[in-house]
């Protein structure tokens, strides 16, 4: 960790938010690869790896619409941090290969979200 001023840089992640946001993104859509892995595994330990993968998604999902809810104008945003947003559908097919319905259906609302706040300072601005 290096410091840039007075916040505080994670590698090529970036700073703040944003960096925590990368994370997620990463972390989420990575998860993928404990499925192939539980694919190997006996019956019981398949299921605890499923769960786990799961709640890595989950976790993801909900700390990028924490950081949306946050950061709501597009104008007032970290630098970075609404091309992650743009980016985060990537966690809908994370979701999808173990049946994390909720993150299925919340995964693609952050894009949405993130498109109507910038619709909307849009608007308020003619």
């Amino acid at each position: 960790m290096t410091t840039s001023g007075h916040t505080p840089t994670y590698g090529g992640l970036g700073e703040g938010p944003t960096a925590l946001a990368r994370l997620c993104l990463i972390v989420g859509v990575s998860s993928i690869f404990l499925v192939m892995v539980a694919g190997v595994l006996p019956p019981y330990a398949k299921e605890a790896v499923y769960w786990f993968q799961r709640a890595l998604v989950t976790a993801s999902v909900l700390t990028l619409l924490g950081l949306l809810f946050s950061h709501p104008r597009p104008s007032r945003r970290p630098k970075g941090l609404t091309e992650v947003f743009i980016y985060s559908p990537s966690l809908f097919l994370a979701a999808w290969v173990t049946g994390a319905w909720a993150g299925v259906f919340v995964a693609p609302l952050v894009p949405l979200f993130a498109l109507g706040a910038w619709v909307a300072e849009k608007l308020r601005r003619h």
